[in-house]
């Protein structure tokens, strides 16, 4: 995962955590379900690019130990 994406990730994260927070203290029953989602979205979006970085790493090391292997 680039440093950008994650960055981009965590500051979802955490605008979803302030707007979710600031939802419940004025009791804006919208302005926390979009934090919440926000912070959903951040939390699914940086899992992805784990995952998706997780298999680029298992593919390349799978084809440097198996790729050059005679038939």
């Amino acid at each position: 995962m680039s440093v950008l994406e994650r960055a981009r990730s965590r500051s979802r994260q955490l605008v979803g955590a302030a707007k979710q927070q600031l939802g419940r203290r004025t009791g804006n029953q919208r302005l926390t379900a979009s934090g919440s989602r926000d912070r959903l979205v951040g939390t699914v979006r940086e899992t992805t690019n784990e995952v998706r970085d997780w298999a680029t790493t298992a593919a390349r090391d799978a084809r440097r130990r198996f790729g050059s292997r005679p038939r």
